[in-house]
């Protein structure tokens, strides 16, 4: 049986890459799938917002004819529908003519690949293509996608979306995300795309041939202050796919952030640009630097811009880990300020009782790293309004600890800064 030896643990505790693994696409799927009621829930709205945006959209085809004709270029329009529904900026994208289309198609067995457009800037890429297949595609439980660039893979995060389709499904038209924190290198404009689903692997060669328009940086450098927490705000970048506030949080604070949850631009004029929706909301570590993404508003540059802060989810520093010995049965050290009980139960399952129902407990995200610094995710039951169960593939090695990072639980209060942008 182990013995636990906090110092020990908490040395082997910092070698483990947490940084590494929070803008991992890995752990951003398991936060999704542990959201996924939220999700649920979530669909009906966006599909009544598709229908009322699609009357508005045709209306803007008759009465606009700038954007009639930028959209009469466009050889494939659902996914780039889809993106303006839940993104502001990828109209002006339009409208600026700033796609480019590709149009290259590639067959394997029964399943035709086409990339027919691509939208890049200088730290990422949205890749739209159609999938068409003599077989139904309601079986495809998912698809994989990588991107080279001179035959190196992109040191990026990607995201492939891909819904679970309906019956008697012959084509699907979707993206592909690509997203990074230092930037593309476009010295080259030579890409490929690798795209997996069920047995058929597609490479195909893509060039980009239009100008890449280079990001805006305007300096900011103010700190704020919720809650008796502190956070910097150094920058804001302004590309034609994402914005990002790049910020850092004060080491100091008595609560670790663990996400901002509700970020806004508002212009001179009153007009709001959020945060992403539909893609990657973050890059870096949190507990050092890193980026917030937001809507673009590249193209239609302000005078000056108020950053508003609603919503900053964060918990009280020691109990971000709960340290768990699977051998003896025991959590070495619970959670003392957040409203739940945390007990081990047999082949290395933890429960966990809320004080108070909790309306969706996939509100808690977390992970383990066993004494190996091995990561174990889990699968999750519910057991009751106010307990859950997470079980481990493995045998996880004591002593353990289960990582928050995600708790509905927020600061109190609301700031915002104003910012002249020369």
């Amino acid at each position: 049986m182990t013995e636990f030896n906090q110092q020990k643990y908490e040395n082997l505790l910092q070698k483990v890459p947490i940084d590494t693994l929070q803008q991992d696409a890995q752990l951003q799927a398991f936060r999704r799938y542990k959201k996924q009621k939220q999700r649920k829930k979530r669909f009906g709205q966006v599909m009544l917002i598709t229908a009322c945006f699609m009357l508005l959209f045709i209306g803007s085809i008759r009465i606009f004819p700038s954007f009639a004709h930028a959209v009469a270029q466009i050889p494939s329009m659902q996914p780039l529908v889809k993106m303006i529904v839940l993104d502001k900026g990828m109209k002006d994208i339009v409208l600026h003519d700033y796609l480019e289309k590709i149009n290259l198609s590639q067959t394997v067995h029964d399943k035709t690949l086409t990339i027919t457009n691509v939208v890049a800037d200088e730290y990422g890429m949205l890749i739209s293509y159609k999938l068409q297949s003599a077989t139904d595609l309601f079986d495809v439980q998912g698809v994989q996608s990588e991107v080279t660039h001179d035959n190196e893979r992109i040191q990026g995060s990607i995201i492939a979306d891909w819904w679970m389709q309906s019956k008697h499904t012959y084509e699907v038209e979707n993206s592909i995300q690509i997203s990074t924190y230092g930037g593309l290198d476009y010295s080259s404009k030579d890409f490929e795309l690798m795209f997996v689903v069920d047995d058929s692997t597609f490479k195909i060669p893509f060039t980009l041939k239009n100008e890449i328009k280079k990001s805006k940086h305007y300096p900011i450098n103010q700190q704020v202050t919720v809650d008796g927490q502190h956070f910097t705000i150094h920058e804001l970048i302004i590309s034609p796919i994402q914005s990002r506030l790049k910020m850092s949080v004060d080491p100091s604070n008595t609560k670790k952030i663990l996400s901002f949850e509700d970020i806004r631009l508002y212009d001179e004029n009153g007009e709001e640009w959020g945060k992403i929706h539909n893609g990657f909301t973050m890059h870096g570590n949190i507990e050092e630097q890193f980026s917030i993404m937001l809507e673009s508003n590249y193209f239609r540059i302000p005078k000056s811009l108020i950053i508003k802060f609603t919503k900053i989810e964060a918990i009280d520093r020691k109990d971000t880990t709960i340290i768990a010995d699977f051998d003896k049965k025991q959590i070495v050290s619970p959670p003392s300020s957040l409203p739940m009980e945390v007990t081990i139960r047999d082949h290395y399952a933890i429960e966990y009782s809320f004080a108070t129902a909790q309306e969706d407990y996939e509100e808690i995200s977390y992970y383990l790293v066993d004494a190996k610094g091995d990561i174990y995710y889990s699968s999750s039951s519910w057991l009751g309004p106010q307990q859950f169960m997470q079980s481990f593939e493995g045998e996880p090695l004591s002593p353990a600890t289960i990582v928050i990072s995600s708790f509905e639980q927020y600061l109190n209060g609301v700031e915002e800064i104003h910012v002249e942008l020369k």
